[in-house]
């Protein structure tokens, strides 16, 4: 009976403020709430670039002269999130296209301070604009709409290429992310890696199921193709990253051979490098491959969660990262992109993020 007194008492000896409260904002809740539902609200994207520790993770580290320096990384599109965003949550839960972060990152690409990221988990394309931190989602609806975007790369008048391996097409858009066509006169089995030959307007892409990998032109057509399964030089065991470097050397993540084939621009084999095993210098899972400005191949090695930078002699050089969360760690990493200026673009697909790196340059 004493505890009845006691809640009684202390009910008459309490003002209402707190009910008036929690009366307002639940009013306010469901207004914006109803407000969203009935007007379709999106959520506002802005890239959240975090620049934590950008000075002080480096590789190797002292005694030894760097050569790699952590600058960053971006994992949320919501710097400032609205009341309204807060309170429902920025977008639909159930739909992952319009995630306020990150999900899957699977392959990067660079170029007039956009970072183009195919995002295989939110099923679109987010282009970061990294100095004016604005965001363009591609493919979410309409014509275009992207199932697993794993592949991206921009040609000179940044049309966006896209290679959706479920949908088996490769996609492209105009730079505002306006559907265009896609190469529709090709029946790919499943193309996933993408890499752009500035000099020749060449798009290069990678069909893992038909170990193959194709050049073509600007007009839809193909220039040149070259692969097929096997172990033997120039032959692909389900195939998944390409690139191009400035001389037009084509490097092949030769996934399931466990190497990477590098060649010429007419397709023949210059080199290759690379076997099986869980040494530093060999490959558990190689996907994604890129050059630095000197030449030096980077792999991303998947399976061990690094980066490994070998020169043409298939040497290692020096790797980075470990498997974590931490900022220069990773987690299934995935595709790689290296810029004109050395800067290292990795997708770290699970850990839901990109980061970058400097290369310090090794001479």
């Amino acid at each position: 009976m004493r505890g009845k007194e006691l809640e009684i008492t202390n009910t008459k000896n309490c003002k209402p403020i707190g009910f008036k409260v929690v009366s307002i904002l639940t009013s306010t809740f469901l207004g914006l709430t109803l407000t969203c539902f009935l007007t379709s609200c999106a959520p506002v994207y802005k890239a959240n670039i975090d620049y934590a520790a950008s000075e002080g993770i480096l590789w190797p580290g002292q005694p030894e002269k760097p050569r790699i320096k952590y600058l960053w990384n971006l994992y949320s599109l919501a710097p400032r999130m609205s009341f309204v965003d807060f309170l429902v949550g920025g977008g639909d839960p159930s739909d992952p296209k319009t995630s306020l972060v990150l999900i899957a990152p699977n392959s990067v690409y660079f170029e007039n301070d956009r970072l183009y990221i195919a995002d295989a988990g939110a099923m679109r394309v987010t282009v970061a604009n990294t100095k004016t931190m604005d965001i363009l989602q591609v493919g979410i609806s309409g014509k275009g709409e992207l199932e697993y975007p794993v592949g991206v790369v921009a040609d000179k008048a940044e049309n966006i290429y896209v290679a959706d391996s479920d949908l088996r097409k490769v996609f492209i858009y105009d730079r505002n992310g306006k559907f265009i066509s896609n190469f529709s006169g090709i029946s790919f089995e499943r193309p996933t890696g993408l890499a752009y030959d500035r000099e020749r307007d060449l798009i290069y892409v990678v069909d893992t199921l038909a170990h193959k990998v194709y050049g073509i032109g600007s007009d839809g057509n193909i220039k040149m193709s070259f692969g097929k399964r096997g172990d033997g030089s120039g032959e692909f065991n389900y195939p998944s990253h390409v690139n191009v470097d400035k001389n037009g050397r084509v490097c092949v993540s030769d996934s399931l051979n466990f190497r990477v084939q590098c060649f010429d621009r007419e397709g023949r084999l210059i080199f290759k490098f690379g076997s099986a095993g869980d040494s530093h210098d060999k490959f558990a899972i190689p996907k994604g491959v890129a050059a630095d400005s000197e030449g030096n191949i980077y792999v991303v090695d998947s399976g061990q969660d690094m980066v490994k930078i070998f020169n043409r002699d298939g040497r290692l050089l020096l790797f980075f990262g470990e498997k974590g969360n931490n900022r220069g760690m990773f987690w299934l990493p995935a595709g790689i992109f290296i810029d004109k200026d050395d800067k290292i673009y990795v997708a770290d697909a699970y850990n839901h993020r990109v980061q970058v790196f400097q290369f310090l340059g090794g001479k």
